[in-house]
């Protein structure tokens, strides 16, 4: 087998960095919850052989959103939809009770992944890296026994995926089978990645690993390259867009054309004003010519004194003389002024052309106008109706996908929080107003499908409100008509009001009969007539 022979990479203008994270120490214990990123550098420089180029070169995808008119503002909607409006706890399955310790803990991941950021902010993250450049990563940090305790996000533009070795490594999962957790075992081939910044490579391995690896070199522990303590690389869990190449594409890749033509445009728009190409009138002399004076005049304002809308406005003198043929004859001379208005740009060059493109890319993340601050021509029905469409086609499916994937693969995985009880789920938009609210509320009450509790549940969610709610069943306070539908309810409280009110005046009206006298005759003892 051939050695692989080493690469020279030269780096230009460029200073090395030696940014080498130092392990925490605690007591005398080295820390292992550290995190191996580093920090930005100039440029990305490639490493050895082994690394999986890229489907795109991502500097340039990185330009192609920068300069994009259209790019920032869809991904920009898919973020904020998607990751922004942060996490809720719910049960793994509807209607089980929720362990109130394994709430806590994912409570405090949901508040701190990480001293600097909450979950919803490291996603947020995740997911502008996802729908920019195709695919994401987050890195997984654990403490010194092996157990999870931060999470941050990994920028995908610094980070490349190794080739997977040929090693294999037994792995058991629990998976749910008829209602009971069952262990499969498993044979899996783990990838490793790595971030080379300042001419420093740093290693990190795949999540799940359970192998010790060190992020310096990229080898796991052996008996002839033991890893030391402090040493230990983390892992990036890495989630990219369905495709052929093993990172992802990005959805909007196929509207390349289409953005590079509208920057184009726009670039052939702004060096049109800044030149002013097209004067906005044509001097013409007849039967004479130009002075000296005023023919260099007329050129320096054409060509060299001012540019744009530096010599628009400008005013020039213009003297000419007549041409003559003899003594007699004086000549006569004619300045024409023709006015350009008609040939002139209006007010822009490929304005459909720029539309047409702004919809192309549009349609590759499947968002109407409304979502991205497109208003023009949108009255309040057609506006209920795009957010509706683009949250029941588009946010929602999304936001479910990365919940189910980073429930099964770091909340309820064994090999990441572990719970079996909790899960999380994304909160979402409420995309009706109050009165449509109410008057769900009012019809659902009709037919009994409303209970006070569920009032107020609906309320706060959909109107953003902070009503307290009821006791839980079983608590102090708690009573039956609180679980009870409203209707029925009231129903069951007004029989009981008239009942009473009923027997009320029975009570009264024998009373009454007594003071007078009129009451039925005793029946006859017996032996009397």
């Amino acid at each position: 087998m051939a050695e692989q022979r080493k690469r020279r990479v030269r780096v230009k203008n460029t200073k090395r960095v030696d940014v080498t994270s130092r392990a925490i120490t605690l007591g005398k214990n080295r820390r292992g919850d550290t995190s191996r990123q580093r920090e930005d550098a100039d440029e990305f420089i490639s490493a050895t052989d082994i690394i999986v180029e890229t489907p795109y070169q991502m500097a340039g995808l990185s330009q192609v959103f920068e300069k994009s008119n259209i790019l920032r503002q869809c991904v920009s909607a898919m973020e904020t939809n998607i990751a922004r409006y942060g996490y809720r706890i719910v049960a793994v399955k509807e209607g089980q009770e929720m362990d109130k310790d394994e709430v806590e803990i994912l409570q405090s991941f949901i508040d701190y992944a990480n001293p600097d950021e909450s979950l919803s902010m490291v996603h947020s993250k995740f997911v502008n890296d996802y729908e920019k450049y195709g695919f994401g990563f987050r890195e997984i940090m654990r403490n010194r026994f092996g157990k999870v305790t931060l999470v941050r996000h990994a920028k995908s533009y610094t980070i490349r995926l190794l080739k997977k070795g040929q090693d294999t490594v037994e792995v058991t999962r629990k998976i749910s089978r008829n209602g009971k957790q069952v262990s499969v075992k498993e044979r899996k081939k783990f990838r490793r990645y790595v971030q080379i910044l300042g001419g420093t490579k740093t290693y990190f391995k795949e999540f799940g690993d359970p192998r010790v690896m060190d992020y310096r070199t990229g080898r796991f522990d052996s008996d002839d390259h033991p890893v030391e303590k402090g040493n230990e690389a983390t892992e990036l869990l890495h989630t990219g867009q369905y495709s052929e190449d093993v990172y992802g594409i990005p959805r909007w890749i196929s509207q390349l054309p289409s953005i590079l033509g509208s920057r184009e445009s726009e670039e052939v728009n702004l060096r049109y004003f800044e030149d002013n190409t097209v004067p906005p009138m044509m001097l013409s002399v007849a039967g004479g010519r130009l002075t000296r004076q005023s023919f260099t005049d007329l050129q320096n304002l054409l060509n060299g004194q001012g540019v744009g809308k530096e010599r628009q406005n400008q005013i020039l003198l213009v003297e000419a003389i007549p041409e003559s043929t003899g003594l007699d004859d004086k000549g006569t001379v004619s300045l024409k002024v023709d006015k350009l208005a008609d040939v002139r740009q209006g007010d822009g060059l490929f304005r459909e052309y720029d539309e047409a493109n702004m919809g192309k890319v549009r349609s590759s993340f499947r968002l109407p106008p409304v979502v991205i601050g497109m208003s023009q021509d949108i009255t309040f029905a057609t506006a209920n109706v795009s957010a509706f469409l683009a949250e029941t086609q588009v946010f929602l499916p999304e936001r479910k996908m990365h919940d189910n994937h980073f429930n099964k693969s770091f909340v309820n995985s064994e090999k990441g929080l572990n719970l079996s009880t909790v899960r999380l789920e994304s909160k979402a938009p409420s995309i009706t107003n109050p009165e449509q609210v109410i008057k769900s509320l009012t019809a659902l009450n009709v037919m009994g499908g409303v209970t006070p509790r569920t009032a107020i549940d609906t309320a706060n969610e959909a109107l953003e409100l902070s009503i307290p709610q009821y006791p839980d069943k079983g608590t102090e306070g708690w009573m039956p008509w609180m679980d009870e539908p409203v209707a029925f309810a009231l129903r069951g409280a007004k029989l009981g009001e008239n009942t009473q009110d009923e027997q009320g005046d029975k009570t009264e009206d024998i009373k009454d009969e007594e003071e007078d006298g009129d009451t039925l005759p005793k029946p006859p003892e017996k032996g009397q007539e």
